[in-house]
């Protein structure tokens, strides 16, 4: 089970590439309108498929549990792989579409949020906020899928986290859910990083943010002696990658906090830093690295999982803003 999921990854994003380069299916190319590009060759965007059946086939194996999975995630890969080939869904279209694949969720997963770990919710508010939670972290992949290797070793970095948790306490569905996510996510990073031989695409980055989602959201409900904070703590980059652009963007700018740019964390790293797109990646996965090996350290302890949160928010702001102002008197 360990080794099928990424041996089909692989196989699969090979023939992907090879049927891209005779079909131009999926291409991302310098003619499009993208803002976050930093790359010249053309390139498939159909990583996420590989990810996806190879995940499929996997969970198949899983029971009934692992087919509710599918089922939830289904709506995400598929709007993203729509924009991905065709990339001309309106922004609220792909949010609605996710929302549906949350609501799937909790239906067939009871993936409701309860306990935030610094208070409970009633039932009518838990579920319109887990809906609310479920879409956005299902985002924030994509947010962060700007260079090779960086969101699919965000990923990565986590998921080992979570079967760490899910191996003590002994929940072994989850940690079947775990492993065979890693599994077909590693496929597809050894042909993405460094050389960028293949793309995640939307239809990757939003099944990969749903997966870790519900994982997160398991992990909440089915292992009681970890912190709802846990979860937060491990995918705290993505996650206040996504706040803090719609703050930058909505309250600074006045802009939608829907639309794309090319001033995130990352984008700014590679701008005025690394200037170089996998050893962009490399400036930043130790950091989460650190960040998630010490959540790990203390996943029963709600405070400690809250002080490491804000300090992970106050060392984030304080390097973009040096970076920003490092950037002001070079240019």
């Amino acid at each position: 089970m360990v080794v099928m999921p990424f041996l089909l990854s692989f196989a699969i994003q090979l023939l992907v590439i090879r049927f891209s380069r005779n079909t131009a299916f999926c291409i991302d190319c310098s003619k499009d309108d993208k803002p976050q590009r930093f790359h010249d060759i053309p390139t498939s965007r159909a990583g996420g498929v590989g990810i996806f059946f190879a995940s499929a086939i996997s969970l198949c194996f899983s029971g009934m549990d692992g087919a509710y999975i599918l089922a939830a995630a289904s709506p995400a890969f598929f709007a993203g792989l729509y924009e991905d080939v065709r990339t001309n869904i309106p922004p609220k279209l792909r949010l609605f579409i996710m929302s549906l694949g949350a609501v799937v969720s909790i239906i067939l997963l009871d993936t409701i949020i309860y306990d935030t770990g610094l208070f409970r919710l009633p039932l009518w508010a838990a579920v319109p906020f887990s809906v609310f939670a479920i879409t956005g972290v299902t985002n924030a992949i994509n947010i962060i899928d700007g260079f090779n290797g960086l969101a699919s070793g965000v990923s990565i970095i986590s998921l080992v986290f979570f079967i760490a948790v899910s191996l003590i306490y002994e929940n072994y569905f989850i940690l079947n859910v775990c492993i065979v996510s890693v599994s077909a996510i590693t496929g597809f990073f050894v042909l993405n990083f460094p050389k960028g031989k293949i793309f995640l695409g939307d239809g990757g980055a939003y099944y990969i943010g749903f997966i870790l989602v519900v994982i997160s959201i398991l992990i909440i409900n089915r292992i009681p002696q970890v912190s709802p904070l846990f979860p937060v703590a491990v995918l705290i980059y993505p996650i206040f990658e996504v706040l803090f652009s719609i703050y930058r963007r909505k309250v600074k700018r006045s802009h939608s906090p829907l639309k794309a740019d090319r001033i995130h964390l990352h984008s700014l790293i590679h701008m005025r830093l690394s200037k170089n797109n996998p050893k962009t990646s490399v400036y930043i996965l130790p950091f989460v690295l650190a960040v998630d090996v010490v959540a790990f350290g203390v996943s029963t302890n709600t405070f400690a999982l809250t002080a490491l949160i804000f300090l992970f928010a106050a060392v984030y702001i304080f390097i973009y803003r040096h970076i920003v102002r490092f950037g002001a008197r070079s240019f």
